[in-house]
């Protein structure tokens, strides 16, 4: 672990998430899937990125993926205060001088999500609908 990756995370991230599991982690409580088709228990994080990283991801990633998206925004000190920790590591583990993208070690408790937004991707372009804030609990983080 380099020190880089210890760097302070002070804006937002996004996750693009299949809208049945969020909707599964609004009724927990929290939200485990790291990637599409992977659990945080298998991968070890959730994958994040900053919003101008997410369309990149979207075509490479979900180009072929047509159940209903959404983009999950989540406020880096709400999970901080949680005990959840953000690195920033290569995109590419083989090549560390690849762009840095946010993971999240922990499960993503609901309450530091802020806001949503639906989400597609239409012919490798990323669509996205308006954003929804998220209720928070009072005893959320």
């Amino acid at each position: 672990m380099t020190p880089d990756e210890h760097e302070a995370v002070d804006r937002p991230l996004w996750h693009l998430a299949e809208m049945a599991q969020w909707e599964a982690a609004l009724r927990t409580g929290t939200y485990g899937r790291s990637t599409r088709g992977a659990s945080l228990a298998e991968v070890g994080y959730i994958h994040a990125s900053f919003p101008e990283q997410l369309p990149g991801v979207a075509k490479a990633f979900y180009a072929r993926v047509s159940e209903p998206l959404v983009v999950l925004e989540i406020d880096p000190a709400r999970l901080a205060r949680a005990g959840v920790e953000v690195r920033l590591e290569p995109g590419d583990p083989a090549d560390p001088e690849s762009p840095r993208f946010p993971h999240v070690y922990g499960a993503l408790p609901v309450g530091a999500v802020t806001r949503t937004r639906p989400a597609a991707v239409q012919k490798g372009w990323l669509d996205l609908g308006p954003w929804q804030d998220v209720p928070q609990e009072p005893a959320d983080v």
